[in-house]
């Protein structure tokens, strides 16, 4: 595939047909929430099946609209990246879908893991699961223990930097307005009022611009969609760079190659 160039000339198309696609994040409740509220309540997605890490249910949600669509939403083992190696439970996850669809087959849709990567200090641990998972629907060539491809889409220093991407501007400066060290993102988010409830088709698509701002101000302006070793890794080093106080989230990449987001 040709380099996707990232441009502020963009649509979302809510009736996009993704087909079943499966997003396997580390929060037991925030990301499965937030992602399903996307999903079903903004995009009026056909099925939404949410299980948490203990395998309980968080979300089932079927309507009659955009039938074709299903999202399934998963924990990794624990609330880090580095449990993305764990096949073994995953595959756990996998068989209590099966009790909401006995039809889904994640070897044959797209996969997209949403994760933190502020905490982790080994440089050699991201490096490697930037190199494994380049892509949604194969594994890399340099996948060493997972025959399952799947899209590491990174988030900087927490997923709430898609939260308050949704309501506010200028995020490539947000490190000059909040003091890290004296406040946590949660209570900013908290003390807005930046509820998953307000988020709407307008929001999203600020959020989206806010994210092609702030990869255009560390000169990031094209991503390969078979092949995202490349766009994690420059972004991955920049935020090396700055301490991981750069606010970025790469969850709306997914849009873009599941097709929900269309770039002119």
């Amino acid at each position: 595939m040709d380099y996707q160039i990232l441009n502020k000339k963009f649509k979302l198309n809510k009736d996009k047909n993704i087909g079943s696609v499966l997003y396997i994040v580390e929060g037991e409740r925030r990301e499965i929430n937030l992602l399903g509220y996307i999903f079903k309540d903004i995009l009026k997605y056909d099925e939404v099946i949410g299980i948490d890490r203990t395998g309980n249910e968080r979300i089932k949600y079927i309507s009659k609209e955009n039938k074709n669509s299903k999202v399934f939403i998963i924990n990794s083992e624990q609330s880090n990246i580095q449990s993305i190696a764990n096949t073994e439970f995953r595959d756990k996850q996998v068989k209590i879908l099966k009790q909401y669809d006995d039809e889904f087959d994640y070897e044959d849709i797209p996969i997209y893991y949403i994760f933190d990567c502020d905490r982790i200090n080994d440089k050699k641990v991201i490096e490697n699961i930037i190199k494994t998972y380049v892509n949604a629907r194969e594994p890399s060539e340099e996948n060493e223990y997972d025959s399952i491809g799947g899209m590491v889409l990174l988030s900087y220093p927490s997923i709430e930097s898609f939260v308050i991407s949704n309501f506010e501007e200028e995020m490539y400066k947000f490190h000059e307005r909040f003091d890290f060290k004296e406040k946590t993102l949660k209570q900013y988010i908290g003390d807005n009022m930046y509820d998953n409830h307000k988020m709407s088709i307008d929001t999203l698509s600020n959020a989206f611009l806010e994210l092609i701002n702030s990869l255009e101000k560390i000169d990031v302006s094209k991503i390969n969609l078979d092949n995202t070793k490349e766009f994690n890794t420059d972004i991955f080093n920049y935020e090396q760079s700055v301490n991981n106080r750069y606010m970025l989230s790469l969850l709306l990449i997914s849009f873009v190659d599941l097709g929900i987001i269309e770039i002119e």
